[in-house]
């Protein structure tokens, strides 16, 4: 899903109207081990790269549901495993994570947005902890935290990561079995003075990202609107201007008058019925069926005023809601079902012969 909205950004001009998306350096494997102490770019650059800097990070908050796990790495891809990882275990694509890769696999933390819907520029110090990290310790390692009413645990072993919520005395039990199990591994208590010696780590949403985008979009198509209108405008009034200076007469007067009105008002028409603001709304007719399907666009291409586009869904979509948003079936892929409309179905038709 990362990977399509960084090609509808730049398909749109959204890349040289924010400034550009900063690359991040995906061919870095850490091979070294965690002594290099190399912390690879964090996601987060998509919100950079539509709304500037992140801004100033508030206090430390432990979101009541937060999740962690880890997936297998794939180079380029990892912004896509997470967010897939996240979506699913999280029930909704409204989530805000934080990941990390190290060596062969991609570390990650999963919260759903309304749960820091109080706490919108918190940071949770589990997030700066993750393998790889400049205040990480070395896996395996237990992490806990104590506060007044709830504790926290976060194991993290070779190849997996588990956050654990309770009472005290079970987190603390908790965790000194799983030290134990895991060959006297350290545990460390994340109490108010180390949490402010490390380095937050904020939250990032992709679900953000696009609703941005989509106000973006609107916003440029009003701006458009606005701007050909008082061009036309400022047409006419010279128009009426350069009449009156040259004395034309009443009749000669009103006839240019009425006609320069007839052309602003089809200027005007023409703007509000633009093929820019139909293909918009296509788009946005789309993106969001899709988003009701729990699917994601992979491609999204207008070449000669035609749209071609082809998305992944579940395959417990249906072929009646498939048909709605004009696609059809074409493949059956490790994501789901591969399905796009009839001018992608022509496309692929080509692409094989």
């Amino acid at each position: 899903m990362g990977k399509s909205i960084d090609e509808h950004m730049k398909r749109f001009g959204f890349d040289r109207l924010m400034g550009g998306r900063t690359d991040k350096d995906a061919g870095s494997s850490q091979e070294d081990g965690a002594s290099s102490g190399i912390v690879s770019e964090s996601s987060s650059s998509l919100i950079k790269a539509l709304t500037g800097s992140i801004g100033v990070i508030g206090d430390f908050y432990f979101p009541p549901d937060m999740i962690g796990g880890t997936c297998p790495r794939i180079a380029g891809d990892e912004e896509e495993l997470v967010w897939n990882a996240a979506a699913e275990a999280c029930d909704t694509e409204r989530v805000h994570v934080i990941w990390q890769s190290f060596e062969n696999r991609v570390w990650y933390l999963a919260v759903r947005s309304s749960d820091l819907a109080s706490q919108p520029n918190s940071w949770c110090p589990l997030a700066s902890l993750l393998p790889s990290m400049k205040d990480a310790a070395t896996p395996p390692v237990c992490y806990t935290y104590f506060g007044e009413e709830t504790a926290v645990l976060m194991i993290v072993m070779s190849d997996a990561l588990q956050v654990f919520r309770g009472t005290g005395p079970v987190v603390r039990a908790k965790a000194e079995r799983t030290a134990r199990e895991l060959g006297d591994a350290p545990i460390v208590n994340l109490d108010h003075d180390r949490i402010e010696q490390l380095t937050p780590a904020p939250w990032y949403s992709m679900s953000l990202f696009e609703d941005r985008a989509r106000r973006v979009l609107a916003t440029l198509s009003v701006l458009v609107s606005l701007v050909v209108t008082g061009a036309s405008f400022l047409v006419w009034l010279l128009a009426n201007m350069a009449m009156v200076a040259t004395h034309h007469d009443l009749s000669d007067a009103l006839r240019q008058t009425r006609q320069k009105s007839l052309e602003m008002v089809r200027i005007a028409e023409g703007t509000r019925t633009s093929p820019l603001r139909e293909q918009i709304r296509r788009f946005l007719d789309v993106n969001d069926g899709l988003l009701d399907l729990n699917g994601y666009l992979d491609v999204y291409e207008i070449k000669n005023g035609t749209a071609r586009w082809r998305a992944v869904v579940p395959p417990s979509a249906t072929a009646a809601r498939i048909t709605a948003l004009g696609g059809q079936n074409i493949e059956t892929s490790n994501q789901g079902v591969v399905i796009g409309n009839r001018a992608e179905v022509v496309y692929e038709a080509q692409q094989k012969r």
